[in-house]
């Protein structure tokens, strides 16, 4: 099996790399389709491949590798779903760079002086692929000498990221977000219902759009919520996020141009701002010369977007920094609504845990739940999804057809510590308390 092992680099000019795999019978709908496929529970370990990252297909029944790729997608379901005839559904979408095909032979001996390769043998078959799906900025120039390429002739910076490369698909419904009742409320009122009723919306020249910013501590939701929203109303989600903005060759300015002038052209859409205090940090805390480039080009069009509303384009932005905000940002005009997006309380850890388990063959009652639910207090919602999977991964360790027991979740509890700190909470409802917002200090 390949695996995930990504690594992060400052040198943003050469992109991380990753491998997949193909035989004589895949590699022609592969290079047709512009497509690399795995199995269904390969997808996690391809996650970490990134829009932008070079790509590599290695057929294993020749021993040949075959670039040079640029992923178009992140790792997904069903791309395409009738390719390969379904058997391979985890996949990414690529594109070939230069439209030139190179072909290396003998690939395992040429890789394997500088990875570490896995034997797998099947039967009389027997060949050796890379341990590791994806790999830093360091392999990609290695594998680039085996091809005889520098990277600036790759010309990277033509491969512009469009609306569609940029967008994301959710698997979460709101109703499966659990907490945040206010924040649901809120949404399904002022974004969901205009498009229910768009007749009435219409004749009251209601102007659905505008802005909303979530605020807490990290692995709360803010992401999920505003992909749900977009699932909601059947938007375009558009995440913008320094490294979204950076982790692509070309200008900056260019990019943020283009993503505009084609997210006005969408019907509806909705702008996720990660980490929003890089955009909206107050002016003196801008040290980056890149960012006090792009910052204003990016203000600019987010307040055309909150003057015009002329699409429906619902701007969302998330910290957990809220007091690296420049203040002028949160006045009325610019973000309709300010939401505190706490630590989830007893109800809502309880439907994190169920919505955890409702896929996974586990054991548990109804009161094993209720005293796992008590024992998580003060961990997050990512808290709590990362201790299902390590109970998970003790049950398969254990070899239990009878999955997940209430045993392997207080061990992975009891190995798990809380993320957020107390005095990261009580930093962040210091500040809401500063500003007279409205907390509490469970969701």
């Amino acid at each position: 099996m390949i695996n995930s092992n990504f690594k992060s680099t400052e040198n943003i000019n050469i992109p991380p790399c990753f491998f997949m795999l193909c035989t004589n019978k895949t590699e022609k709908e592969c290079l047709d389709r512009g497509l690399f496929g795995d199995k269904r529970h390969r997808l996690e370990s391809l996650k970490p491949i990134k829009i932008g990252n070079i790509g590599f297909l290695l057929n294993i029944s020749k021993d040949e590798l075959i670039g040079i790729f640029v992923a178009e997608s992140e790792a997904e379901l069903n791309i395409v779903p009738d390719a390969w005839g379904g058997e391979f559904p985890a996949q990414v979408k690529v594109k070939l760079i230069n439209n030139k095909e190179i072909r290396i032979s003998n690939a395992s001996n040429k890789l394997g002086k500088f990875l570490k390769l896995n034997k797998i043998t099947k039967g009389n078959f027997e060949y050796k692929i890379p341990l590791f799906n994806t790999y830093g900025p360091e392999i990609t120039s290695k594998v680039l000498e085996i091809f005889q390429i520098k990277i600036d002739e790759l010309k990277l910076s033509q491969y512009q990221p469009d609306i569609d490369i940029l967008s994301s698909k959710s698997d979460y419904d709101l109703d499966d977000i659990a907490g945040l009742e206010e924040i649901k409320d809120f949404i399904y009122k002022r974004i969901v219902a205009p498009f229910e009723n768009e007749e009435l919306a219409y004749n009251l020249k209601l102007k659905v759009g505008g802005g909303i910013f979530l605020f807490g501590p990290p692995g709360t939701g803010k992401t999920l919520t505003a992909m749900a929203i977009a699932k909601k109303i059947e938007a375009k989600f558009i995440e913008i996020s320094p490294s979204i903005i950076l982790g692509y060759p070309g200008e900056a300015e260019k990019k943020i141009e283009d993503i505009f002038h084609a997210l006005r052209k969408e019907p509806r859409a909705v702008l996720f701002l990660d980490e929003a205090e890089w955009i909206l940090a107050k002016r003196e805390e801008q040290t980056s010369s890149v960012m006090q480039r792009i910052i204003p080009l990016l203000l600019a069009q987010l307040s055309r977007i909150f003057r015009e509303r002329s699409n429906p384009i619902i701007v969302i932005a998330a910290t957990n920094k809220p007091e690296a905000i420049d203040s002028a940002f949160l006045r009325p005009g610019r973000f309709d609504k300010i939401f505190y997006v706490g630590l989830p309380d007893v109800e809502a850890r309880k439907q994190i845990i169920k919505f955890q388990l409702k896929d996974r063959v586990n054991n548990l009652t109804e009161e094993d739940i209720d005293e796992i639910t008590n024992k998580l207090d003060g961990y997050s919602g990512a808290d709590i999804e990362y201790i299902i999977n390590e109970a998970a991964f003790l049950a398969f360790l254990r070899n239990d057809e009878k999955g997940i027991s209430k045993e392997d979740i207080m061990e992975a509890i009891k190995q798990t510590s809380r993320s957020v700190s107390p005095e990261e909470v009580e930093r962040i409802e210091n500040w809401a308390r500063s500003r007279g917002l409205k907390i509490s200090s469970k969701t």
